[in-house]
């Protein structure tokens, strides 16, 4: 699921491999990087995400292509990608080509691609890719060309501008030997569209694990499609655990019954079209044993997003019961570090998913300011905006950088959400809370209990 709901987050990156089961299951672990860094760039970079009603859409069948990304008259491409990957919470090792070259990428089970940087990105756009590890198809004895008549030009569109490259084949190594042979993947050469979020972002590139249907290139298996057919996975599963301070891991395939309650294995489907994961609730929110939110509410499940977002007026209301300050910079209410939480609930298949208060505080670097870890998600280009009047509000800039015009730079994000549903979005606050598993065949989203100790 692709949201520009903050920047430049606190990302897992796989610091190590674990040994891949027998049955068909690709596992790697997965390491927090420090509660500081990703405090000090949430601080400066956080835009929340937009959410619109599936009645504004002029296509069904191109909402995810068209909406999800900018303010574009063009609909006919993928428009976000990357900007809401900025928010990532997961990204890990892999490599491409022989001998191998690494790269970090995001796990992302919103889109169904595989891209990395060109060498050309180096020289072609200086100013956001010098950085970034580039693959050199010249120096991998396994490269192949596209073969003549398919698709060879890759090309996202973003609010801010194009990000453009070249398709190309190798093969992709997952996991400590897993490879996946003959993959077509995007080459990107021109990065300068994405501005400095993608300069100040900790990943390389993009690894799509959803929908084969959200791909851009069609009629070309994706990367999860390829390990099917090989037989190193055998089913399309991605799962997730989220370690709070230990390592976490993604597992590609499967689940891990070693880490959850099989016996708790709750499974919803998601809401039609099964494009993203937008699960429905079975009960109301509540905050604090309080109702929150009622009516017909639903969870995008996102496994790029660190914080938890709600409606405008919810979340404004959460926030003043703790006394909650606005920091419009942050796009953030900062809380007294006294302030006790209560508890936030979602209920899914009518069993309760509790995120408990501790979880929902954030510290700065200093350890003195205290910031919500609950935002604002916006609602389409035509509301209003809601009043605040009651909403005390910080016009400050923050001591941790000045904070950019992301709407300007990458337009607003948008995702169709069908009428009548009130839409939260949760990242890792909420997924490390139980073991996460995203079904792609069944279209179900699974959650189950973790074990003792874990």
């Amino acid at each position: 699921m692709l949201f520009r709901s903050l920047a430049l987050i606190a990302a897992l990156a796989i610091s190590s491999v674990a040994a891949d089961n027998d049955d068909g299951i690709v596992t790697m672990k997965l390491n927090k990087i420090p509660e500081e860094d990703f405090m000090m760039d949430l601080l400066s970079y956080h835009v929340p995400p937009t959410i619109m009603s599936a009645n504004s859409l002029p296509s069904v069948a191109t909402e995810r292509k068209l909406v999800r990304g900018a303010k574009m008259q063009n609909h006919g491409e993928e428009s976000v990608l990357l900007k809401n990957r900025m928010n990532a919470q997961y990204m890990g090792e892999i490599k491409i080509g022989t001998p191998p070259q690494s790269f970090q990428v995001v796990f992302d089970t919103g889109s169904a691609d595989l891209w990395v940087p060109h060498e050309k990105c180096h020289s072609f756009s200086p100013m956001n890719c010098a950085a970034k590890n580039v693959f050199k198809p010249s120096s991998s004895t396994t490269n192949k060309d596209i073969p003549l008549g398919s698709k060879s030009q890759f090309s996202i569109h973003y609010g801010s501008g194009p990000v453009q490259g070249v398709f190309t084949i190798d093969q992709v190594t997952l996991g400590q030997d897993d490879v996946v042979s003959d993959q077509t993947f995007g080459l990107v050469q021109h990065t300068s569209g994405l501005g400095i979020l993608y300069q100040k972002a900790k990943f390389d590139g993009i690894l799509g694990l959803a929908f084969p249907a959200l791909t851009q290139n069609p009629g070309t298996p994706t990367v999860v499609e390829n390990l099917l057919s090989e037989n190193v996975i055998k089913k399309h599963v991605i799962s997730f655990y989220v370690g709070k301070d230990k390592d976490g891991e993604v597992a590609i395939g499967g689940m891990n019954e070693k880490l959850m309650k099989k016996e708790t294995l709750n499974c919803i489907d998601i809401m039609e079209p099964a494009r993203y994961w937008l699960t429905p609730m079975s009960a109301q929110v509540e905050f604090g044993g309080k109702v929150v939110s009622s009516g017909n509410n639903a969870g995008i499940i996102d496994s790029g997003t660190s914080l938890i977002y709600g409606p405008k007026a919810v979340v404004m209301k959460m926030a003043l019961q703790l006394g909650g300050i606005f920091i419009p910079q942050a796009n953030l209410f900062e809380i007294s570090c006294d302030k006790e939480v209560p508890d936030l609930q979602f209920t899914f298949g009518d069993v309760p998913y509790v995120v408990p208060g501790k979880d929902l505080i954030m510290k700065d670097l200093t350890g003195t300011r205290c910031f919500l870890a609950v935002s604002m998600m916006m609602f389409g280009e035509a509301e209003e905006e809601e009043n605040m009047v009651d909403v005390e509000t910080l016009d400050e800039e923050l001591e941790f950088g000045a904070a950019e015009d992301f709407e300007t730079l990458l337009g607003v994000s948008k995702l169709p959400i069908p009428t009548g549903t009130t839409a939260w979005l949760v990242g890792d606050r909420f997924m490390m809370q139980q073991y996460n598993v995203f079904d792609v065949e069944k279209k179900q989203m699974c959650f189950a209990e973790l074990k003792e100790g874990m």
